[in-house]
């Protein structure tokens, strides 16, 4: 996949392509059913597929204060787009003259003189230009008199019990500790990933030596413990583990940070690329009178996770 953080000045073999338009925050089953619509139509037309998003998203733009709330790093976003098949990835730059642009502006600018597409593909409540002046029914005016195609898609879901797949509903399901109802939604585990930063060793001290990471614009799960799997840049194999995600109370903590403790490990990844996978929730997040009590629970929440995994000792 061949990525482009600008929207002018393109080479002229990326232009006439097929293109979805939208946040894809976390790359869900409903994302998936666009992205999947994108390269039919694609190759009906021998064109190259595309996702435009912008960058940083809009609402961080408008509300740099707000908490976090990102499904995904833009790291393990690029890897899923390629994984899906996607062939270009245009980040549109979110600034001053894009946010005053209205939706007629936008469409000349961007998709026709910049992009210059064949085709665009976006959900059936797509809101876009200043203020969110355009929808859809203008979105297929302005780009039909400049010959671009359009195809909306209706929102995927399970059933009308759960609604449907959506980014706000994973950020849901992740806030409750529903790892499972988050898992159906994006077709995988949910995932976090970062540079392995050097701690206070408290881990080690007891027993338990962790892999920690800052959660950046990621949204927190609820706090507490996780059975995970980790996966260490460079090698082939997930390896089982236990995490905490949280403040730390126990040891007066503040900022929420995520510590992974990969079962039957010990060399030193400070510095190295790490992912992990949220696989089972087993308990809250909660303050112990010491670190006895802490290694001894944290004995049996490793006990529950191997259990979980089937690792039998």
């Amino acid at each position: 996949m061949r990525s482009f953080n600008r929207y002018t000045g393109l080479p002229d073999d990326v232009r006439g392509a097929v293109i979805a338009l939208g946040n894809f925050d976390g790359l869900h089953r409903g994302h998936q059913a666009v992205i999947k619509q994108v390269r039919t139509i694609a190759a009906d037309h021998g064109a190259p597929s595309g996702i435009g998003l912008f960058r940083p998203h809009p609402f961080r733009y408008f509300k740099p204060d707000a908490p976090p709330f990102r499904l995904m790093s833009a790291g393990l976003r690029e890897g899923l787009l390629d994984e899906l098949g996607v062939d270009l990835l245009f980040e549109l730059p979110f600034d001053e003259r894009l946010r005053e642009m209205d939706d007629a502006a936008f469409v000349e600018a961007v998709l026709h003189q910049g992009l210059g597409i064949r085709h665009v593909v976006v959900g059936e409540d797509y809101g876009f230009g200043k203020d969110r002046c355009g929808d859809v029914d203008s979105l297929e005016r302005l780009c039909a008199a400049r010959g671009i195609g359009v195809t909306t898609v209706s929102p995927v879901g399970l059933h009308a019990q759960y609604g449907k797949y959506g980014s706000t509903e994973i950020r849901k399901a992740l806030a409750q500790g529903d790892v499972f109802h988050a898992q159906h939604m994006l077709s995988r585990a949910w995932m976090v990933d970062g540079v392995v930063r050097e701690g206070q060793k408290r881990g080690r001290t007891i027993g338990f030596p962790t892999a920690n990471l800052d959660f950046g614009d990621l949204v927190r799960p609820k706090f507490g413990v996780y059975a995970v799997e980790c996966h260490v840049a460079g090698e082939r194999d997930w390896r089982p583990g236990v995490a905490n995600t949280g403040t730390r109370p126990t040891v007066d903590g503040e900022e929420a940070r995520l510590e992974a403790h990969i079962f039957d490990f010990d060399r030193d990844i400070y510095g190295q690329r790490l992912t992990v996978r949220f696989r089972s929730f087993i308990r809250e997040e909660r303050k112990f009178d010491g670190f006895e009590e802490l290694r001894q629970q944290i004995a049996r929440d490793a006990d529950g996770a191997r259990a979980i995994f089937g690792i039998l000792e």
